[in-house]
């Protein structure tokens, strides 16, 4: 993420207030900071993910009965995840207070805040309370995240959420924390950006493919984009069949399908078709606009038949129009 925050300065100001120590962990390859905010020192970066058009609850009030808190807010973006492991001294009540004078002085108003010692506890900050926020903000269980386990017990954790603006659009930040052993404290953050001209475009590249890839053994391309029924891929969306390719120059020992993806508008033979299609016009143009070899892409249309959000809404039917790579 290279672009310039116009509200970037001000928390990040703040933020290297924090200590005077410098990161000494290793961070996971392909990742790194959101510009908006800086790593408490000391910390690694052990995993990150950036999605788009991502619907995101931000959880506002206490645990009221099982599994359930009555006080979100829903809102919907850009969604990057980071997730931080840091070891020493330093405690779970400290990482709190630091970042919460760094929301503040950054000018953001603060939708929810609490720090909690007990494990049990269902108050703003508890564990408890974070389990169940997490349970409508879902984290990939190959992630490793472990901000709702540990063997320590004391330390507590805590939860800050806060909104500020930048060129006009609003950005959310939650950053959770708990202390996982005696030595070892977990940060996770998410940042939504919503739906703008410029703060709701992924940074789709090759070395971002890669890293979901490796991890997951395919990635979701929401932002390939088609011409309404039909098979034709816009112009805004060529510089991403071009990272494909980069991708694949990057891993030459990756061969992948190349999966067409729909909603369930329409019927499920014609949808079939069109997702057919659509990855068959893909693969057309890495083999011939970049040189890709045959064998290592192959074209398949599911149509509406793996969803990963519900069709009843746009937002849902928006995420279910993609074009997958799969390792093969």
């Amino acid at each position: 993420m290279t672009k310039t925050h116009g509200a970037s300065w001000l928390l990040l100001a703040s933020a290297t207030l924090f200590a005077s120590l410098s990161s000494i962990a290793q961070d996971v390859a392909g990742c790194q900071d959101h510009p908006l905010i800086t790593r408490y020192p000391g910390a690694a970066l052990l995993w990150c993910e950036e999605q788009n058009h991502m619907e995101y609850a931000i959880a506002r009030g206490p645990v009221t009965s099982y599994k359930h808190i009555d006080d979100w807010t829903e809102v919907r973006g850009k969604r990057t995840r980071l997730y931080y492991s840091m070891k020493g001294t330093v405690s779970i009540r400290d990482l709190f207070l630091n970042y919460q004078a760094a929301l503040k002085r950054a000018g953001a108003t603060i939708l929810a805040q609490g720090q909690e010692d007990k494990s049990t506890s269902k108050e703003i900050g508890g564990r408890t309370f974070l389990g169940v926020h997490y349970g409508r903000n879902e984290v990939p269980p190959s992630s490793g995240i472990r901000l709702l386990q540990g063997s320590a017990t004391s330390g507590g954790s805590f939860y800050l959420a806060g909104t500020l603006k930048d060129h006009g659009n609003a950005v959310h930040l939650i950053i959770s924390g708990s202390q996982y052993t005696n030595e070892e404290k977990v940060l996770f953050v998410d940042i939504i950006e919503e739906a703008g001209i410029d703060t709701d475009k992924v940074t789709v590249n090759a070395e971002w493919m890669k890293l979901q890839i490796e991890r997951d053994g395919k990635v979701a391309l929401n932002d390939i984009l088609f011409d309404t029924d039909q098979a034709t891929v816009q112009a805004a969306s060529m510089p991403i069949v071009a990272e494909i390719a980069k991708l694949l120059q990057l891993m030459p020992g990756l061969n992948t399908y190349v999966v067409g993806h729909t909603d369930m508008t329409g019927g499920l033979d014609h949808n079939i078709d069109l997702s057919a299609r659509r990855a068959a016009e893909v693969v057309r143009l890495l083999v011939k606009e970049h040189g890709v070899a045959p064998d290592r892409v192959e074209a398949h249309g599911v149509g509406p038949l793996a969803p990963v959000s519900s069709n009843d809404t746009d937002a849902g039917r928006q995420l279910n129009r993609r074009v997958e790579l799969v390792a093969r």
